[in-house]
């Protein structure tokens, strides 16, 4: 990493263009806040399962269930929208579009299961 501020690199001397280093600057910015933003996703996905199995024990873990239906699709929007077209080569940009997807994955059947829990006790 050069930072952005710099005159010239501190590896080889050469002169360092200061709107070309703030531009990668604020790159790398967009791809750091897009890959934890996928792996919070992911990870939301993830235990909505947990809130599943715990909501048909303890019923007040229903509720964090029904936090994630919402909270995931969400932020999976709010990701497509504001990083969906980073331009970068960084290695982890790809890992993090891997995670909303898995997020997805996960999210749906969990949604499915618990929107059919919901419903059967409603019904009884």
């Amino acid at each position: 990493m050069i930072y952005s501020d710099t005159k010239t690199c501190r590896f080889c001397s050469a002169p360092v263009d200061s709107q070309q280093a703030e531009a990668a600057a604020d790159l790398q910015k967009q791809v750091n806040n897009a890959v934890n933003q996928a792996k919070w996703t992911r990870n939301t996905a993830g235990a909505m399962w947990g809130f599943v199995a715990l909501g048909l024990i303890f019923g007040f873990a229903t509720l964090g269930a029904i936090a994630c239906i919402f909270l995931v699709p969400l932020s999976v929007i709010h990701w497509q929208i504001k990083y969906g077209k980073l331009k970068t080569a960084d290695r982890d940009y790809p890992k993090a579009k891997r995670d909303r997807l898995m997020a997805l994955l996960l999210w749906l059947p969990a949604s499915i299961i618990e929107i059919l829990i919901l419903f059967g006790r409603v019904m009884l």
